[in-house]
């Protein structure tokens, strides 16, 4: 809207931009606007309460409210009848075994969880969870199998299975060919949710990387057209800065064998290409310098076939190029 005026009103001058929101839940608006550029704008936030509004001071604002939680340890010991089921069903192509952000195991197949290990318990089934032992196995790899079929690109019949969570499959293909996406960036570990962000599903991906030189990457995913994604991926950026500055990667397991720089992360948005939204250029033209942005476009087929379409760094414009003519 700040961006909007300023191109229409040609005959005065739109310096500032004012924030206004509910006392008590500034933080938010907060943490983001000291990321933005102000030598483009002047930016204020503004809590209102009962009949009056107080601005506030964004130096107060500087702490970030997440935690970075230890890696998961090793099993050791006996292991588990999960353990022995979760052999079974990593045999198939199709799935996938994630670990979470809290210490779990989320089974997968093309993004699509039909089971979870937390503490050694076992629970699977897509609409009612219920407990597995040894017993289930062939009940579980039968499963497995039937949604890679319901679930294979190009699948002739695109039913609701096919059609659930398409950010979740985006996230499988992206981990499974990561050097497509950037070649500089380490097929292994990619961490999902770290940290994890408070206020119940997102809608979009959040996975943490690192290049082959230790420098942390922050990819956010979103597989149709969103136009929250520039912000929300701020919100996960200044997060990721703001633990990397203190260790906190290293100090709770993270990359191991890794020495990770102290560069601010890179932020990769990557959304099939036509499914940018169109004010995206407009919010990453007022981020701050020290954001390195970066916009990758997959292939509308990223499902059978994932393939950068076009790269774009910071707010520029896509342009199309014609021999002898700018499309």
């Amino acid at each position: 809207w700040f961006d909007y005026l300023r191109a229409r009103e040609r005959g005065i001058a739109v310096d500032g931009l004012a924030i206004f929101v509910p006392a008590g839940r500034e933080r938010g608006a907060c943490l983001r606007v000291r990321w933005l550029d102000s030598s483009l704008a002047q930016f204020r936030v503004y809590a209102y309460g009962e009949g009056h509004e107080t601005e506030i001071d964004l130096h107060d604002y500087g702490n970030v409210d997440t935690e970075v939680p230890p890696r998961r340890s090793p099993a050791g010991g006996q292991r588990s009848d999960a353990d022995k089921i979760l052999d079974a069903l990593a045999a198939i192509p199709e799935v996938e075994i994630i670990e979470t952000s809290d210490q779990a195991r989320s089974i997968r197949v093309r993004g699509l969880e039909f089971a979870r290990e937390r503490e050694g318990r076992l629970t699977f089934g897509l609409e009612t969870k219920r407990s597995a032992i040894t017993s289930n196995t062939a009940e579980l790899i039968a499963l497995a199998r039937q949604l890679g079929y319901v679930r294979a690109p190009g699948a002739e019949q695109h039913g609701e299975l096919y059609q659930r969570q398409p950010e979740l499959w985006l996230e499988s293909q992206v981990r499974r060919n990561v050097s497509e996406i950037d070649a500089s960036l380490r097929p292994a570990p990619i961490y999902g949710q770290v940290p994890a962000l408070a206020g119940g599903e997102r809608g979009i991906i959040d996975l943490l990387a690192t290049d082959h030189c230790g420098r942390l990457a922050v990819l956010e995913l979103k597989a149709t057209e969103d136009p929250h994604l520039p912000l929300q991926a701020l919100d996960y950026w200044l997060r990721v800065r703001w633990h990397l500055e203190r260790d906190e990667f290293t100090a709770k397991g993270y990359f191991p064998g890794v020495q990770l720089r102290k560069d601010p992360p890179r932020m990769l948005l990557i959304a099939p290409a036509l499914n940018f939204h169109p004010s995206t250029d407009a919010v990453l033209r007022y981020f701050s310098p020290a954001i390195e942005v970066e916009r990758i476009g997959v292939g509308m087929d990223w499902r059978s076939d994932l393939r950068t379409m076009f790269r774009i760094r910071g707010s520029d414009t896509l342009r199309f190029e014609e021999e002898g003519t700018n499309a």
